[in-house]
C-alpha cells in the first residue's frame, strides 16, 4: 500500500494527524436515514473517520458542531451556467455559499454560439475551482433545422468531446422526435455515448406510454422536464431519474403530497436547470429547492438524498454525496434542517463559506478572445424594422404566435400554459402603407453569428404591450431577437445590444429603461453575480412598465425562438409551426 491511499488509511488509524475534525455534529446519514451525534474526521480532501468523539483521531484543527446538522454537500446534476449570465468562476463565487459543492452543467447555450470552442472555454474556466464543475457534451446544436446557430456539432464532434477531461456525459437529448423516428444523427450520438458507458441526460416533455418507453430505451436515463404529477410518476416507475426543478416551475406542495404515496422513491433528484441571476442572488440555488420541498412537507431525509446521494450515484460519482470514510469531504453544517439554513460550507475538506459569506479567494478568470467576438452584426437602422404590407390601406390578416396568459396560482402550471404558444391569425390595419399593430407586436430575428446573414419577421400577441426588447439570450441559437411595438424603439434597443457585443436592452418611448451587457458569447458577463442581478432586477422592473410577459423562472421572450417547444415559434428563418414542422408566411389570406 502506498501513496495517497496509504495516507488516508494511516490518518483513519490515527497514525497521521487529521486536517480537520468536526466534533459533535448531528449527522444525517443518507444511507440509513438515521440522525445521530457523530464526529467527522477529514484528512486533506477526504473523510477518513465518522464515529464517536471519544475515538476520533487527533487533528490540527477542530470545529465544535454541537447543535448543527451535518449533511453532504449539494450535487447538481442538470443546469446551465450561462443562464446565471456570469462565467463559471463567478458562478462558483455565488453558488458555494448556498451549499453547492458539485455541479454537472450542459453548456449547450455557448455551444450554439461557438461550438466546441465554447465548450472548451467553459471547461478551462472551471478548472481548479473549489466548486467541482463538470460538463456534458451538448447533443442538439443546433436544436433543429428551423434555426441558424453559430455552430453545428456533428456526431464526430460529440464523440471527441466525450473523451475530454471534464466532460462527464451526454447533454439533454432534446430532439426526442428524431429519437423516436430513428434519426441517423441522433442515433449515432446515442450509440457513441452507449459505447463509452457515460451518463445520457434526457429531455422528454409531454411523452407518455409507448413513446416514453421508446425514448427511455434509447438510453436516456433522466429527465428534468416534469410539469405534471402524472408524467412524473410514470417516469419514476419506468426507472428514469426524475429531476424536479423546484417551485419555479412546479407546485412543491402538490408534488410532495404525491410522492408520499411512493414508499421508496430511489430515483428522485432535485435540480435547477436554469437559475436567473436575480433568483440566485435572492433565493439561492439547489438549496432553494430543498427548502421548498421540506416546507411542503416532504421527509427531510428524502430531500437531502435527492440533492446529494442520488445525483452522485446517477452521475457515476460514488465518492460524492455522502458523509462516510473515503468520500470527498464536502459537508454542510445546518443551523436548521427544515428551514435549510446553512451555517458552514466545507468543500474538498476546506471551509469555503460561512453564513452566506465566501471565506476563500476564488481566482477570477474570464473568457476572452473569440468569446468576445461573437456579435457579427453591424448597427441597424430604423428601416431594418419596417415591414411592407401587401396593401397600402385596409385590413390584412397575419399569422401570429400567441403566448398564453395565465393567472394560475401554481407557478409550474402557469409556466407551462405560458410557454405553449399557439399559431393563430389576427387582423391588422394598414394606413398609408404602415401597419397599425393594435394588440399585435412585431418580432425580428437577425442571424448574428455571421453564417447566413439572414433575418425574418413575424407577429406575436400577449408578449409585450409597449416599447421594445432586444436580446441575444434567445434560446437556443441565441440570435438577436427584437420584439416591439414600433420600429424606432426596436432599432434603439437592438443597437444597444449590438454595441455591447450581446446582452439585453429594454427601450420605451425612446427611453432606455434597462440594459444588461453580456459581451461573452452574448450570454455572460465577467461582473460579479450581485452586479448582474441588480441589472436583472432593473430589467424585471422595465418589463412591468412595458407589459412584457414575465415569469419568475425566466422571461418569456427568451423562449420565443426555441423551435423545439410547441406549438409555434419565430426564428431567423421565419414563423415556424412546430407541430407540423413547417414555416408559414407572416401575411395570410
Amino acid at each position: 500500500m502506498s501513496g495517497q491511499v496509504h495516507e488516508f488509511v494511516s490518518a483513519a488509524l490515527g497514525q497521521k494527524r487529521l486536517t480537520l475534525l468536526i466534533r459533535n455534529a448531528s449527522l444525517l446519514n443518507v444511507f440509513t436515514g438515521e440522525t445521530y451525534e457523530a464526529t467527522i474526521g477529514i484528512y486533506k480532501t477526504r473523510i477518513v473517520y465518522v464515529g464517536p468523539d471519544s475515538d476520533a483521531p487527533a487533528a490540527s484543527k477542530s470545529i465544535d458542531a454541537k447543535g448543527l446538522t451535518a449533511i453532504p454537500g449539494l450535487v447538481e446534476s442538470h443546469m446551465h451556467v450561462e443562464s446565471s449570465m456570469v462565467t463559471p468562476s463567478r458562478f462558483a463565487e455565488a453558488a458555494l455559499p448556498h451549499g453547492l459543492t458539485t455541479a454537472f452543467a450542459d453548456p449547450h447555450e455557448i455551444a450554439n454560439v461557438m461550438g466546441k470552442a465554447g465548450v472548451k472555454a467553459m471547461v478551462e474556466d472551471s478548472r481548479g475551482l473549489p466548486l467541482k464543475l463538470y460538463f456534458y457534451a451538448p447533443t442538439c446544436v443546433p436544436e433543429s433545422t428551423a434555426v441558424t446557430s453559430g455552430a453545428e456539432l456533428t456526431p464526430e464532434d460529440i464523440d471527441d468531446m466525450l473523451g475530454w477531461e471534464g466532460i462527464w456525459g451526454l447533454g439533454e437529448v432534446m430532439d426526442y422526435p428524431a429519437v423516436l423516428k430513428g434519426g441517423k444523427k441522433i442515433s449515432r450520438i446515442l450509440d457513441s455515448a452507449s459505447a463509452r458507458d457515460v451518463v445520457i441526460d434526457g429531455h422528454a416533455p409531454l411523452l407518455s406510454g409507448r413513446e416514453l418507453n421508446a425514448y427511455i430505451a434509447s438510453g436516456a436515463e433522466a429527465d428534468h422536464e416534469n410539469f405534471s404529477v402524472e408524467t412524473t410518476m410514470e417516469k419514476l416507475r419506468l426507472g428514469m431519474y426524475v429531476k424536479l426543478r423546484g417551485p419555479y416551475v412546479l407546485d412543491a406542495q402538490k408534488f410532495a403530497a404525491a410522492l408520499k404515496t411512493v414508499p421508496h422513491p430511489y430515483n428522485l433528484i432535485f435540480c435547477t436547470d436554469d437559475v436567473m441571476p436575480d433568483n440566485l442572488a435572492r433565493l439561492g440555488h439547489l438549496d432553494y429547492a430543498c427548502r421548498a420541498f421540506m416546507q411542503a412537507g416532504m421527509d427531510p431525509v428524502e430531500v437531502v438524498r435527492s440533492a446529494t446521494l442520488r445525483p452522485a450515484l446517477h452521475m457515476r460519482m460514488p465518492h460524492l454525496g455522502a458523509i462516510a470514510p473515503g468520500r470527498v469531504a464536502d459537508i454542510l453544517l445546518l443551523k436548521d434542517l427544515r428551514k435549510f439554513t446553512i451555517d458552514l460550507v466545507i468543500a474538498n475538506g476546506v471551509p469555503v463559506a460561512k453564513e452566506g459569506r465566501l471565506l476563500v479567494q476564488i481566482r477570477r478568470r474570464t473568457l476572452d478572445g473569440p468569446a468576445r467576438k461573437t456579435m457579427k452584426l453591424s448597427p441597424l437602422s430604423v428601416e431594418d424594422f419596417r415591414v411592407e404590407p401587401p396593401t397600402k390601406n385596409g385590413p390584412v390578416h397575419v399569422n401570429t404566435v400567441d403566448f398564453g396568459e395565465s393567472n394560475h396560482e401554481d407557478t409550474g402550471e402557469a409556466f407551462a400554459e405560458m410557454i405553449l404558444t399557439r399559431l393563430s391569425r389576427a387582423k391588422v390595419n394598414v394606413v398609408d402603407g404602415k401597419l397599425s399593430l393594435g394588440e399585435t407586436a412585431l418580432v425580428f430575428v437577425f442571424e448574428r453569428h455571421g453564417r447566413s446573414g439572414g433575418k425574418a419577421f413575424g407577429f406575436v400577441r400577449n408578449l409585450i404591450r409597449d416599447g421594445a426588447l432586444a436580446t441575444t439570450v434567445a434560446h437556443d441559437a441565441h440570435n438577436l431577437l427584437v420584439v416591439g411595438t414600433n420600429p424606432e424603439d426596436m432599432c434603439t434597443a437592438a443597437n444597444l445590444v449590438i454595441r455591447s457585443g450581446g446582452g439585453i436592452a429594454a427601450v420605451c418611448k425612446k427611453e432606455t429603461l434597462a440594459r444588461i451587457k453580456l459581451p461573452i458569447a452574448g450570454l455572460m458577463s465577467d461582473k460579479s453575480l450581485i452586479e448582474v442581478s441588480k441589472e436583472m432586477d432593473a430589467l424585471r422592473g422595465a418589463f412591468k412598465t412595458m407589459g412584457v410577459l414575465d415569469h419568475p423562472y425566466m422571461p418569456l421572450p427568451n423562449l420565443l425562438a426555441l423551435s423545439v417547444i410547441p406549438h409555434a415559434r419565430i426564428t431567423d428563418k421565419g414563423i415556424f409551426d412546430v407541430d407540423r414542422q413547417r414555416f408559414v408566411p407572416p401575411f395570410t389570406s
